[in-house]
């Protein structure tokens, strides 16, 4: 028996072939250059001409690394965290964290004594630390990369390189050369700045002895040397660490093919028939109603609604803009700066006017944004403030400030809005509310058969739907699904954190093998939850239901907020969970911490997603993604 592990990295591309007694019989290593498959490609050929083989001789291939999707031949694709833990493990079995430290990104993986992953960080969103900025520091230097390392142990510790941005990095050494400051010293100083970034990823998964190392830079005997003074333990590396995935991918192969031969397995799709129509195909009708817009899910739609305005929550642009940045600061939510480019953008000159929720920061901003831009214009611009708290006391301020925002509305658009017309308004809200309740409890029965991406895709759609439009739609969804039941043992996952808008993230998800369950999102099944009681004083009831229902990150005790999702994931039978937020929001950020430690001291499985608001960075959740699943898949349930 015979299995390969080809391993594309962005620089170099790597080889192994092992027997049927895990016996390593050939390794390669050469350049990737532009062509991921060619690379690939001449690989194979070159493994199978070391020995005499051919194709048909061999039984399994697993592709990893940068460029694994490029494999043609390769019977399967596993991501170089997953590969990396394999590999290091056929050398170390006792070593139980790894530092992988390759051409484009560096990893951190904490694993058990087989080589599972048990929890991981990445850092893939710049080049800082890697085998390409010692490269380019190299070459600032006219020094050859290999002997960088060897230079930076005569050095002294007295030069500060502050940035690991490659480029301004380069700027810097570039100003330490024209200061006269010796080779050697630079390159420690440079070696001591990966080491400190490398050094606090480790202390994000938690140290446990004994460290390995792998990738192109565990060559590097300074940065070696460096790490090991901040860990305080000695690092082992294998002979060739660079072959570490591609060798870890051949493990895996090897255990594919071993189960192969002893078991056969038959392809079924459970019985599921395609609904007549995919629910992602639901489209909004227009309302032949003036709009009123809004941004955040604690504006009381009811009062919009009967003051004769259809309520729509406002979406940022799809397309990459930086025209947000001429009124607002770099570093703010995206959602924030997508809404703020479509009003540069004159796409909401339709609206008769705009709410805003004073809900994080952010939001204060956009609001002082677009009043400045509405400078001079006749718009309808209010801030509505609501309470941190969800007890009685903030259920009356609230309904206090709804009072006034209702009289805003009744003044400035020259109206009546009468209690009989919110109650009118709240009976229909209220049947969408328990219409989609019920679809959902079917779908996490799994009597709706479509996936949590479609599930998502058409509450979003449902926020800004003709209301009874909607309803009747959600019947007909029902109606189709209720005789198919999803009966897939796969990855269970609940998704919960700040806004998500772009659900492709969940398509990702999904299409790596696991199944969304359940999500707990602001622009999801959170805008349908709880109902609002119709009684003579409507505004008092609309206020209790916004402040009592399920809460977003900045209304609640952060531990009761993780309670409730602890629970929903108890009750449908949920494995692991992804806590995923925006770049800069603060309020699930600093929740993040006390959540990871919960999960890790309940032993569920959790992974972080910081994400844009558009894919931009889509490589790299799928990456993270398809590791946190392979970890899901070999761990005990």
């Amino acid at each position: 028996m015979y299995t390969i592990g080809i391993d594309i990295g962005s620089m170099s591309t790597n080889g192994i072939l092992l027997n049927g007694q895990k016996k390593i019989l050939s390794a390669t290593i050469i350049a990737t250059g532009a062509s991921s498959k060619k690379a690939a490609e001449k690989t194979l050929q070159q493994l199978l001409t070391e020995n005499n083989l051919t194709e048909k001789d061999i039984n399994y291939i697993v592709a990893t690394g940068y460029g694994r999707i490029k494999v043609p031949f390769a019977n399967e694709v596993v991501t170089e965290i997953t590969c990396h833990a394999k590999g290091a493990n056929y050398y170390f079995p006792d070593a139980r964290t790894i530092i992988d430290i390759g051409g484009q990104d560096s990893k951190v993986i904490k694993v058990d004594g087989n080589g599972n992953v048990l929890d991981f960080v990445m850092n893939d969103k710049c080049a800082a630390g890697t085998g390409r900025f010692l490269e380019v520091m190299a070459r600032t230097l006219e020094i050859e990369l290999e002997e960088m390392g060897e230079i930076s142990l005569n050095g002294k510790d007295n030069v500060s390189v502050s940035s690991l941005c490659t480029v301004f990095a380069e700027s810097e050494v570039v100003s330490l050369i024209g200061a006269d400051h010796k080779t050697a010293d630079i390159c420690r100083g440079l070696h001591i700045s990966i080491a400190k970034r490398i050094t606090a990823q480790v202390k994000r998964v938690g140290l446990e002895q004994k460290v390995a190392m792998t990738g192109g830079v565990a060559k590097n005997i300074g940065v070696v040397t460096e790490l090991e003074k901040n860990l305080g333990c000695k690092i082992v590396i294998s002979e060739e660490p660079q072959i570490n995935g591609a060798l870890g991918a051949a493990i895996i192969a090897l255990e594919k093919a071993q189960a192969q031969s002893r078991t056969s397995f038959s392809v079924s799709n459970n019985g599921q028939d395609s609904l007549e129509t995919s629910i992602a195909e639901f489209s909004i009708e227009e309302s032949g109603l003036p709009k009123i817009g809004y941004f955040c899910s604690y504006t009381p739609v009811e009062i919009i609604h009967a003051a004769g305005f259809h309520p729509v929550r406002i979406k940022g642009t799809e397309k990459d803009s930086c025209s947000a940045n001429e009124v607002l600061c770099g570093n703010i939510c995206p959602y924030i700066k997508a809404v703020t480019d479509r009003k540069i953008e004159g796409n909401l000159e339709d609206f008769a006017g705009m709410v805003f929720v004073n809900s994080c920061d952010g939001m204060r901003r956009l609001y002082d944004a677009w009043v400045k831009m509405d400078e001079g214009k006749k718009r309808f611009n209010y801030m509505l403030d609501i309470p941190k708290n969800i007890d009685d006391a903030a259920v009356y301020y609230y309904a206090n400030l709804l009072k006034k925002f209702k009289e805003k509305l009744e003044s400035y658009f020259t109206l009546k809005i009468l209690p009989d017309d919110i109650n009118r308004s709240i009976a229909t809200y209220n049947s969408v509310r328990e219409k989609v309740g019920q679809c959902l409890q079917k779908y996490w029965n799994g009597y709706v058969a479509q996936s949590g991406y479609e599930i998502f895709s058409l509450l979003k759609k449902g926020v800004n739907a003709v209301p009874e439009k909607f309803n009747v739609y959600l019947t007909h969804i029902m109606k189709q699904g209720e005789n198919i039941r999803d009966t897939r043992e796969i990855p269970r996952l609940f998704i919960w954190g700040s806004i998500m808008e772009n659900e492709n993230i969940m398509k990702i998800i999904e299409d790596a093998g696991a199944k969304v369950v359940a999500e707990d999102l602001c622009n999801g099944s959170r805008y349908f939850d709880a109902m609002v009681t119709i009684n003579e004083e409507p505004i008092f009831s609309i206020a209790k239901r916004y402040i009592k229902r399920n809460p977003c990150s900045r209304m609640e005790n952060i531990f009761e907020r993780i309670n409730k999702a602890l629970t929903i994931m108890q009750e449908k039978s949920i494995h692991a969970a992804i806590y995923h937020t925006l770049k800069f929001c603060d309020h699930n950020l600093l929740d993040y911490p006390m959540i990871k430690k919960t999960f890790h001291e309940k032993n569920i499985p959790l992974l972080h997603l910081s994400c844009d608001y558009s894919l931009s960075s889509e490589g790299q959740i799928k990456t993270r993604v398809e590791a946190f699943l392979e970890q899901l898949t070999v761990a005990p349930k």
